[in-house]
């Protein structure tokens, strides 16, 4: 799986390394709908593994910008995994076939990180405990204030970094695989059709989103 560089030229898009090329035209097929929900989880793990690395290079005080990068690495990693009406959602039979069952453990470990926590406020990870200040008696009232007593836990520790990192790198080598067969069948079945087939077929198009699309699916 290569990437390529894509300009505009014009009122299109031009992808960069094949001087030979005349036109990119568009595939519409099951295979070619896994394809790009393939990219796309592609694109969710790459952006999850660099939030990791990005912990490494910025400073611990403020804690926020690493418990930020934190957060949010292991929110996209596990959204590869969640429902989605958009794409087809990645398992871990298929993505941690063969590994221990650590992987599988630590794999849980994030998830009820991510829905008890993180996302949602539901376990004991997070804690308000409410409480009334008595003072000595000696006053003329007893309250001194009404406080809460707020926790949260800390979860970025070496071990969880590492078990996630871990996760992410097994589960993007399954992607990358599973994208580059995907792109060896398609490119034996288009060449079959005739030359003449292909140049008719419709171009590869792109349209900016809209902001009322903020609340439709893409398909």
């Amino acid at each position: 799986m290569k990437h390529f560089e894509i300009t505009q030229k014009g009122a299109g898009l031009h992808i960069e390394g094949f001087p030979d090329a005349v036109k990119v035209v568009h595939i519409e097929s099951p295979d070619a709908v896994r394809l790009s929900d393939l990219a796309l989880h592609k694109q969710d793990l790459e952006f999850a593994d660099s939030c990791l690395e990005a912990i490494n290079t910025v400073p611990e005080d403020p804690r926020v910008i690493r418990e930020a990068l934190w957060r949010s690495a292991i929110i996209h990693f596990l959204k590869c995994f969640g429902k989605s009406k958009a794409r087809f959602k990645l398992t871990t039979d298929e993505a941690l076939r063969g590994e221990p069952s650590e992987a599988m453990e630590a794999f849980n470990y994030f998830k009820a990180l991510r829905d008890k926590y993180f996302v949602h406020d539901e376990n004991s990870y997070s804690q308000s405990i409410p409480g009334a200040v008595l003072n000595d008696g000696s006053k003329d009232y007893k309250i001194e204030k009404i406080v809460c007593l707020s926790f949260g836990s800390v979860t970025m520790e070496q071990g969880n970094y590492s078990n996630l990192k871990l996760l992410i790198g097994r589960t993007l080598l399954w992607v990358v695989q599973e994208f580059d067969k995907l792109c060896e069948s398609l490119t034996e079945e288009l060449e079959k059709k005739s030359y003449a087939d292909l140049t008719t077929r419709a171009d590869v198009t792109y349209q900016f989103p809209t902001i009322d699309e903020v609340h439709k699916n893409r398909r």
